[in-house]
């Protein structure tokens, strides 16, 4: 249910242009419900659970509409850009390395296995950003 919810929320905020007020507000609520354990830190494992909850046909790969399937925002340009954003090798899926190592990766930037809640501020803050003025990669 938590993922669910994370997706929704996530898939708001990425959906619409935001003052940076809004972003920290939708981030903070974002944080916690992928933090599943509520210790205030994420974890691989909690993101890699957000991944096989999302992989429906559990091929280890997610296509778009597993990727938007709880978004109410799956036909907004900005959903469009942040998965093709993830989608590093532009095969048209997000493969568990792509959005489970590669996004962990970029968030835990000391490398110490957490992702406190100032990498995630900063990580989708960014990507956010990025996005909207830098967007628009076509799907």
């Amino acid at each position: 249910m938590k993922c669910i919810i994370f997706t929704l929320i996530v898939g708001t905020v990425l959906s619409q242009t935001y003052h940076h007020h809004d972003i920290e507000m939708f981030i903070d609520r974002t944080f916690k419900y992928v933090d599943t354990d509520h210790d205030g830190v994420m974890v691989k494992a909690e993101l890699a659970g957000a991944f096989d909850f999302l992989d429906v046909d559990h091929d280890d790969k997610l296509s778009y509409a597993e990727y938007t399937k709880y978004s109410q925002s799956a036909e907004s340009q900005l959903s469009h850009d942040v998965y093709n954003h993830y989608d590093t090798n532009k095969d048209g899926f997000l493969q568990r390395s792509e959005y489970v190592d590669s996004l962990f990766s970029q968030m835990d930037h000391n490398g110490d296995g957490q992702v406190t809640r100032h990498d995630y501020d900063h990580f989708f803050t960014n990507v956010i950003h990025h996005e909207m003025h830098h967007g628009h990669n076509g799907r």
